[in-house]
């Protein structure tokens, strides 16, 4: 996505915001009754306020192991490359202790 988009969509009323990527892996989501029910995404990425979120999305239904995800979505940003994460304001942000703060995002684009 090119910056200009970015700024576009903010100003028509999305939220999106530009962040420096730092770390990936991907991680299983399971049930109370421990089965996987998804893989998601980890994007650990650095704010220009020094702030450092994790931000989450999901990889598509039918991937349902991480060597899957490894091949099927590989990660194509490179340490330190500018993206643009788009969310829901709707969507509370969750507090976890080893990840810190998570943002559940609708899309992670690379910056043109």
């Amino acid at each position: 996505m090119k910056q200009q988009n970015a700024v576009e969509s903010f100003l028509a009323g999305r939220r999106v915001v530009i962040v420096k990527f730092v770390a990936h892996r991907y991680k299983e989501v399971q049930n109370k009754a421990q089965k996987v029910v998804g893989i998601v995404n980890l994007y650990e990425v650095q704010c220009a306020d020094g702030k450092a979120p994790t931000v989450q999305t999901w990889c598509p239904r039918s991937v349902q192991a991480v060597e899957q995800a490894a091949k099927e979505c590989p990660c194509l940003l490179k340490d330190g490359q500018k993206m643009v994460v788009e969310f829901d304001l709707m969507e509370p942000n969750t507090f976890d202790a080893k990840n810190g703060v998570i943002i559940r995002a609708g899309s992670v684009l690379p910056l043109e």
